[in-house]
């Protein structure tokens, strides 16, 4: 498990990290649902995603993808920044 404060610098480092985890947070699942809800080009997506996977935050589920409960932690300790 990679130190939180690491993983929220990492996703506070760039916006659209941050909006794929709003959008994981808020229930998005499948590509289409996260393109959506963060308004992030496919290609762009795929590839932030990809990126989170390698970084343990995101996994992959048979509906898209999901946070993990690492993911799930810095969702929450960014919730408590803003």
């Amino acid at each position: 498990m990679a130190e939180a404060e690491e993983l929220v610098g990492y996703v506070n480092a760039n916006a659209r990290r941050r909006q794929v985890i709003e959008a994981l947070s808020k229930g998005g699942e499948s590509l289409e649902q996260l393109e959506k809800l963060s308004r992030i080009p496919k290609i762009m997506l795929e590839k932030i995603l990809e990126e989170m996977t390698k970084k343990t935050m995101v996994k992959k589920t048979q509906a898209g993808y999901a946070l993990t409960p690492d993911g799930e932690h810095v969702a929450k300790l960014l919730k408590s920044m803003h």
